[in-house]
C-alpha cells in the first residue's frame, strides 16, 4: 500500500506542474462539434473500434478526448449523444462539491452535552468509522467515537447519561427512489444521512472452526442485540442473512454456515444515525460513563441549542471524501457529498448541480442530467462531450489536485489497480470507472510520458449485452491511443500509429 499511494503522489505532483505550456487561462472552452482533422487517424481509428463494438452486438459507444495543448476535441463517437455513466457520475459530483464548498471545507460532527443527554449533529460526514481511512491511519473504526466519549466523561464528571440522541431531519436518512429495491442490503446502496457509521453497513464474518463457528459483527456493543439463528454445518456453504428489526437495535442472524470466513461482508443497515448512537453508548460505557435511557432520533428542531455544549467536534477534510468516493467507488460517501454541496435533497442537489456545472464549466444546455450523486440511478445522463470538456477545465483550475488524487491510477490503485497492468498506459491513466447492469463507463486523465495531463476523455458504453469486457476492451484500446499519441512535446497533429485492439 505504501508503494502504491507513493506513487500515486508522484505522478499527480508531475502533472500539477504541466497542464497547459505557459499557464493557460483555466476557462479555456474545447473547439464544439466533431472532431478536428488534427489527428484524422486517431478519430478514424476510434470510430472504427466503435462501429465494430455496436455492429457485433456488444452494445452502444460513445467517445470523446480533448487535447489540453491545444484545447481541441480530439475524438468525438456519438459524443453529444447522452449516456448512463454509471460510477462516472462520480466526477460530476467531485468537481461540483469543490466549486460549491471549495478546496479547503471539512465536513463538521459536533458532539454537545445538554440537560444529562449526550446529543450528536453532523453534516453528512461520510467517513466516521470507515474501516479504510481507520487502517490506513493505524486506529480501528472506533477511535474518534472513543476521543467524543472522553470528552463527555470530562464534561458530565460523574454523572450518568440520561440518552445519547442523534439529531437527523425529517426524510432522513434515506435512499434514492431510483435504487433498485431489490439491492437494498447491498454495501452498495447504503442508505445516507447528516450522520453516517461504519459506511453504513454491519459487516459480519466468522471465527473459529468446525461446528464452533462464532459470528463476529462490527461495529458492536451492549447497544445491539443479536438473534443468532444460524445452523452451523461443515459440509454446508455458507448462506445466510442478517436482517434488522424495527429500528434495528435488534438483529436476526439466520441461514446456515459452514466454514470461518474472516474477510467480513457488509451488510446495508437502514438506520445508520441510530447506529452511531448505539456505538457511541457503547464506548460512553467503557469510557466509565453510564448511559442510562435509549438512544433515540430527534429533529434539529428538537434541541435547545442554545443551552446545548458543545465538548467534542471532528473535522474531515473534503479531500478525504473524494479520495475514498473515487478511488475505491464507494456510493454512500459521494451521496454525501452530493446533498452536502446542495441542498440536502437529491432532486434540489441534482439541480443545484446542473446549472452550476453547466453555468461554470460551460457546458451545452443538455448535456448532463443527473439524479443522484454515485451513479447508481439509471436516470443519471451525461454526453461523453461534456464529461471530457468538463475534465479538461478541471485539470486548470487550482483545486484540480483534490481532484486528480482522488482518482484510481491505471495498473497501480484503487478500481484500476488490475487493469492495464501490461498496457503502456499503466501509470499514465488517471480515471474514474463505473458499472451498473449493463452500462460500463472509463472516463479521466490521460499523461503523456512526462508525467504532465495531455487528454481528458471519456468512453461510455451502455445497452451492454455480452457483459463488460469488451466495453473495458474498448475503454482501453482508446487509452492505448491516446497513450501513443500523448508524446512529450508533440501535439495531436503529428497524429499516431494504429493500435490493435486488445480483443
Amino acid at each position: 500500500m505504501k508503494t502504491e499511494r507513493g506513487l500515486t503522489t508522484f505522478l499527480v505532483l508531475l502533472v500539477t506542474s504541466c497542464c497547459l505550456p505557459g499557464g493557460a487561462p483555466a476557462a479555456a472552452k474545447p473547439a464544439p462539434g466533431p472532431a478536428t482533422a488534427a489527428a484524422p487517424s486517431m478519430q478514424a481509428r476510434a470510430a472504427d473500434l466503435a462501429a465494430r463494438f455496436e455492429r457485433e452486438g456488444r452494445g452502444r459507444a460513445g467517445i470523446a478526448a480533448v487535447d489540453l495543448l491545444t484545447n481541441q476535441q480530439v475524438l468525438a463517437v456519438r459524443a453529444d449523444e447522452l449516456f448512463m455513466p454509471a460510477s462516472n457520475e462520480k466526477l460530476l459530483t467531485s468537481i461540483f462539491a469543490l466549486e460549491r464548498l471549495g478546496a479547503d471545507f471539512h465536513f463538521t460532527t459536533g458532539v454537545y452535552v445538554l440537560d444529562a443527554n449526550v446529543v450528536v449533529s453532523g453534516e453528512f460526514d461520510p467517513t466516521l468509522g470507515d474501516p479504510l481511512i481507520a487502517a490506513e491511519a493505524g486506529r480501528d473504526i472506533y477511535a474518534e467515537l472513543d476521543r467524543w466519549a472522553a470528552a463527555v466523561r470530562t464534561a458530565v464528571a460523574d454523572k450518568p447519561v440520561r440518552n445519547v440522541l442523534v439529531v437527523s431531519p425529517h426524510g432522513l436518512p434515506a435512499r434514492h427512489p431510483d435504487w433498485p429495491a431489490a439491492q437494498r442490503s447491498e454495501w452498495f446502496a447504503a442508505p445516507v444521512g447528516t450522520l453516517n457509521f461504519n459506511d453504513n453497513c454491519m459487516d459480519v464474518s466468522f471465527a473459529g472452526s468446525g461446528g464452533k463457528l462464532t459470528p463476529v459483527l462490527s461495529p458492536a456493543g451492549r447497544f445491539f442485540k443479536i438473534d443468532n439463528r444460524l445452523k452451523i454445518d461443515p459440509s454446508k456453504k455458507n448462506l445466510w442473512s442478517l436482517r434488522g428489526v424495527g429500528d434495528e437495535q435488534r438483529f436476526i442472524l439466520s441461514g446456515v454456515v459452514g466454514r470461518a470466513a474472516g474477510e467480513p461482508i457488509s451488510v446495508a443497515v437502514d438506520n445508520p444515525d441510530l447506529m452511531l448512537g448505539r456505538t457511541l453508548a457503547d464506548r460512553l460505557e467503557r469510557a466509565g460513563v453510564r448511559v442510562q435511557g435509549p438512544i433515540r432520533r430527534v429533529g434539529p428542531d428538537q434541541v435547545d441549542w442554545a443551552r446545548a455544549r458543545l465538548v467534542a467536534s471532528t473535522r474531515t477534510p473534503l479531500s478525504v471524501a473524494l479520495n475514498r468516493a473515487n478511488k475505491r467507488s464507494l456510493n454512500m460517501i459521494a451521496e454525501c457529498i452530493l446533498l452536502r454541496a446542495g441542498d440536502g435533497t437529491w432532486p434540489g442537489s441534482a439541480q443545484m448541480l446542473t446549472r452550476t456545472l453547466t453555468e461554470k464549466f460551460r457546458l451545452p444546455p443538455g448535456s448532463i442530467s443527473p439524479a443522484d450523486g454515485s451513479g447508481l440511478s439509471r436516470k443519471n445522463l451525461v454526453a461523453p462531450s461534456a464529461m471530457a470538456s468538463m475534465l479538461a477545465v478541471a485539470a486548470r483550475r487550482g483545486d484540480a489536485m483534490l481532484l486528480l488524487r482522488s482518482l484510481p491510477v491505471a495498473g497501480v490503485d484503487g478500481t484500476l489497480s488490475k487493469r492495464f497492468l501490461k498496457s503502456p498506459c499503466r501509470g499514465r491513466v488517471l480515471g474514474k470507472t463505473g458499472y451498473i447492469a449493463g452500462v460500463s463507463a472509463l472516463s479521466g486523465y490521460v499523461l503523456d510520458d512526462q508525467m504532465r495531463i495531455r487528454y481528458a476523455f471519456s468512453v461510455l458504453g451502455n445497452r451492454l449485452r455480452s457483459g463488460s469486457d469488451p466495453a473495458k476492451d474498448l475503454q482501453e484500446t482508446i487509452c492505448e491511443m491516446l497513450c501513443e499519441s500523448a508524446n512529450a512535446g508533440k501535439d495531436s497533429s503529428q497524429g499516431t500509429q494504429s493500435t490493435q485492439s486488445r480483443k
